[in-house]
């Protein structure tokens, strides 16, 4: 057997049809804390037990958010960069400004988080459940419709990425006549990663990346201007928080606001569209699981946090140690950079019983797909789990008859999420 150091998960070819379940094993049983060198990367250590992940994610005084948060390659790194540049020219600040709270540390973190909060509550987000099985209905009665009248469909676009941004539009504030817009734009910021989404003309990839950039840019700057012009007034709604909070008692400048609502659509969108993909596909291919949940639709809420655990969108987030210290007798150095590889976490036979199993009845389930259990936790976990419930509550009539169609095709985005590229589904046949 090859030595761990020859493993190479950052191999994009290694998730065309998944994850390496094989490679992040060996990882975790031979090398739970790995020195990780590759061709095109910066060294960093690997990190893939639950256990050490929370480590990480709980001791901010040794681990940093504002350095960097992905495992890029020079190629990957080019569009951002860019764009943070571009950024920086625009509103007068040094590049590496944090742009959104996943780059933030204490305490304007803890604080600009505090701001939006009660919009993200589990109480707040149940509140809306009805909204979004409303907005679910509809986009699977359109999908629905496009898939007879074509025959199949491709459930990735055609129908898990229209909830998500909903969801978001609707807690900024976004008048819901401009949603169609920004559902292409936004969808033309993954072109830059991946020759599966080269447009019929021909254009570069890179510059319909910048392109939607700008867009989603320049709608967002006029709404977070129009929202400042307000005053913030009454307003419930994420925007209208920012605009009336104070950070290290000063208001947010304009461009932070805009930050924080230009991740808000990028982040609520990429990992949740993804999920209820792969939530799809994971039914669809255990007709068992399926049929347990018609028999007994009160298992939602255990079946969407099965999904959630099982697909494992978010793939890695780093952090940056800034105080010398050590994991599992690894002596982790200040300024070197640790990924955690939340996948192999949702694996971990020290947690899940048979891991490898779908079982939408799983309790109890300690999967740290929101990022693991510190302050930064992903925000919007509990609006996730909601728009999940929406989505799969209206697909549940409409799922026992589909079938897939054809092979998945996935890919890695920046090594942060597994972005499903296409998942074809047609009726079964009578």
């Amino acid at each position: 057997m090859n030595s761990v150091a020859t493993i190479d998960v950052t191999s994009d070819h290694l998730y065309d049809t998944g994850f390496p379940w094989g490679e992040f094993d060996r990882l975790s049983k031979e090398s739970p804390v790995h020195w990780y060198q590759q061709p095109g990367y910066e060294p960093f250590w690997l990190v893939t037990r639950h256990e050490d992940i929370s480590f990480v994610s709980r001791n901010t005084e040794f681990f940093s958010h504002q350095q960097r948060i992905g495992v890029e390659t020079p190629d990957e790194i080019e569009p951002w960069e860019m764009e943070r540049e571009r950024r920086s020219a625009l509103y007068g600040h040094a590049p590496d400004h944090p742009a959104g709270l996943g780059l933030m540390d204490a305490p304007v973190h803890n604080q600009v988080r505090q701001a939006m909060y009660p919009c993200f509550t589990p109480k707040a987000t149940a509140a809306r459940q009805e909204r979004f099985f409303e907005l679910s209905t509809r986009y699977v009665e359109e999908f629905v419709k496009l898939l007879d009248e074509n025959g199949t469909a491709d459930v990735a676009h055609g129908l898990a990425g229209r909830l998500p941004l909903a969801a978001i539009f609707e807690l900024l504030g976004v008048p819901e006549e401009d949603w169609d817009e920004l559902f292409a734009s936004h969808k033309d910021t993954a072109s830059a990663f991946h020759k599966d989404y080269a447009d019929e003309n021909g254009e570069e990839a890179m510059q319909r990346f910048m392109r939607a950039m700008g867009h989603l840019d320049q709608y967002f700057s006029e709404l977070v201007r129009a929202r400042m012009a307000e005053g913030g007034g009454e307003g419930t709604d994420v925007l209208s928080r920012l605009v009336r909070a104070t950070v290290q008692d000063k208001p947010l400048e304009f461009h932070d606001m805009s930050y924080q609502l230009f991740n808000l659509v990028q982040a609520g969108n990429g990992t949740t569209r993804n999920a209820i993909t792969g939530g799809i596909e994971a039914l669809l291919k255990h007709p068992d699981q399926l049929q347990k949940l018609i028999d007994d639709p009160a298992l939602l809420d255990s079946a969407v946090d099965e999904i959630i655990r099982y697909t494992s969108i978010a793939i890695t987030l780093v952090r940056t140690c800034v105080k010398d210290t050590e994991i599992r007798g690894q002596k982790i150095r200040k300024g070197e950079s640790v990924a955690l590889f939340f996948p192999a976490a949702n694996r971990d036979e020290a947690v899940f019983d048979d891991p490898y199993t779908f079982d939408i009845t799983r309790k109890p389930n300690r999967h740290i797909a929101f990022g693991g259990n510190g302050a930064h936790r992903c925000i919007g976990a509990s609006l996730a789990r909601e728009e999940l419930k929406a989505m799969f509550r209206a697909l549940l009539p409409v799922l026992p008859t589909l079938e897939l169609h054809g092979e998945p095709r996935q890919m890695v985005l920046r090594m942060l999420i597994l972005e499903y590229v296409r998942l074809p589904v047609r009726r079964k046949a009578n």
